[in-house]
């Protein structure tokens, strides 16, 4: 004979009292995931820069512990990297963060705002450097040729948009063929990109090595020259050479036989976890939307352990009649446990998907990269699960002490 499903029998005798239930732990699921979303995507958004990156290897100097430092390191270092066994080739990347101003675009003057911060990436047009289909040369639609010619710039689609205007960007409109200054020197858009917003940057412009130094580098150099230090160095190695041995020959022929090296030698995973690790633990980020998952957790752990005390005390004379048919505690335990998984899987499904919406709405007007992968999704549902079977266990106190006498006597 089959087993009467006692569980989802007392959670759906009344549907929408069920269906209340259902949106309690909904709401504490797109609580959670809300929290985990804005974690992840502050984590993530400053390191996208590092996943477009076409290389094995990056040379970084060890002082630059974030993307958004300005420590650089000798350009001779990429000479000699380029000399180690296993490399094909080594590319300088500009990047600045700092000092970078953009002029707002807006043509009429009585509208324009102030010239804000930007991040410049400065690279080679005769390389593929960064994963764009923009600077992809055999994209018929590559704008490489463009950043050939002198202060022509290409924008990102994505750049933060203006809270009172959204239409436009936080740097006031942006389109192919649009002149403004970088610094105070000309610059033409000549197309765009797609990557994103991070922490500490609202918007990215990438020009080509020449322009970057000539409105960067040669103003501020005062006498040295504007080429002699790098931000990154993108190293390519040989088809089916060993990455861990590269990088030690690399690391080899860079030593400059003093206690602290100025360079350093990351494989991409190695310096996006490096990027992530300063900023959950130098500051406020993993802590605040940490505490932020707990409380979402909590507040899951409070409404499930509600609504399973409730059920229990409702149908206590039930369970107590069954307690005196010689069912064990054992047995009833179950059923309140399943009743807790039946919740977990309903209220998750639904908060799912209400929760992607709101990330899809949410990446859409910060233009930070919020992202549901599926071990994020699995990570939240087995919390889910956990919350509701530990208010589930918690809610059981008062079944296990029911006595069949105490209740009919």
């Amino acid at each position: 004979m089959a087993r009467t499903p006692l569980a989802w029998y007392n959670l759906t005798h009344d549907r929408m009292r069920f269906g209340l239930f259902v949106l309690g732990i909904s709401f504490a699921v797109v609580l959670m995931f809300v929290q985990l979303g804005f974690r992840n995507a502050l984590l993530d958004s400053n390191t996208i820069l590092f996943d477009h990156m076409r290389a094995d290897l990056v040379m970084v100097s060890p002082s630059r512990q974030t993307l958004a430092m300005r420590d650089s390191f000798p350009r001779r270092r990429l000479t000699q990297a380029s000399a180690a066994a296993g490399v094909r080739s080594v590319h300088p990347l500009y990047v600045e963060n700092a000092i970078a101003f953009l002029r707002d675009t807006n043509p009429d003057p009585a509208f324009r705002g102030p010239a804000r911060a930007v991040r410049v990436l400065g690279i080679e047009p005769d390389e593929f450097l960064l994963d764009l289909p923009e600077l992809n040369p055999s994209n018929p639609n590559s704008r490489l040729n463009d950043l050939r010619y002198e202060h022509t710039a290409l924008f990102d689609r994505r750049t933060r948009p203006n809270a009172q205007n959204p239409n436009n960007s936080i740097y006031g409109p942006l389109a192919d063929g649009t002149i403004t200054e970088l610094n105070g020197k000309s610059i033409r858009f000549v197309g765009s990109f797609d990557l994103g917003s991070d922490f500490t940057t609202d918007g990215t412009v990438i020009v080509s090595a020449d322009t970057f130094v000539d409105i960067l580098r040669r103003p501020y150099s005062y006498g040295a020259p504007p080429t002699a230090k790098v931000d990154f160095g993108l190293i390519r190695l040989e088809p089916g050479a060993n990455v861990a041995a590269a990088q030690a020959a690399i690391r080899e022929a860079v030593a400059t036989g003093e206690r602290d090296a100025d360079v350093e030698v990351f494989t991409i995973a190695e310096i996006r976890d490096r990027e992530q690790r300063f900023w959950k633990n130098n500051t406020p980020i993993g802590f605040a939307f940490g505490f932020g998952l707990f409380m979402g957790f909590a507040v899951g752990m409070v409404i499930c352990y509600q609504i399973l005390s409730g059920d229990v005390s409702d149908h206590i004379a039930e369970y107590a009649t069954l307690k005196a048919m010689g069912y064990r505690n054992r047995d009833l335990v179950l059923v309140v446990l399943e009743e807790s998984v039946i919740l977990a899987i309903v209220g998750f499904i639904f908060g799912w998907l209400v929760s992607w919406g709101a990330y899809e709405f949410l990446t859409a007007i910060t233009g930070m990269p919020m992202r549901m992968t599926f071990e994020r999704v699995g990570w939240l549902f087995v919390s889910t699960l956990a919350m509701c079977a530990l208010s589930g266990l918690i809610a059981l106190v008062g079944l296990v002490r029911a006595d069949p006498a105490d209740v009919f006597g």
